[in-house]
């Protein structure tokens, strides 16, 4: 019994989905719009991290751009005006 639920746990680990963090490494503000499934409206403030913003979607950092994740990315960050992934 314990062999058939650490099997089954070792399968289901690789599918598991993570959400990546949305982090602010600027001193100013900016809006958000997470793209999944509908859009959501939020904001983030400057030197902020947001926690597990989504798994798979597309994060617009507005007057920044955009930047599609999907799960397991890890960290959204905004810097010097500009999105990359960590």
């Amino acid at each position: 019994m314990k062999r058939t639920l650490a099997l089954l746990s070792a399968l289901a680990l690789p599918f598991t989905a993570t959400a990546a963090d949305l982090a602010n490494r600027d001193s100013q503000s900016y809006d958000v719009k997470i793209h999944d499934i509908g859009t959501t409206h939020s904001s983030i403030g400057g030197n902020t991290t947001q926690m597990s913003v989504c798994s798979s979607c597309r994060i617009e950092v507005v007057g920044v751009g955009e930047i599609q994740v999907e799960s397991g990315d890890g960290v959204v960050v905004i810097e010097s005006g500009s999105l990359r992934k960590e």
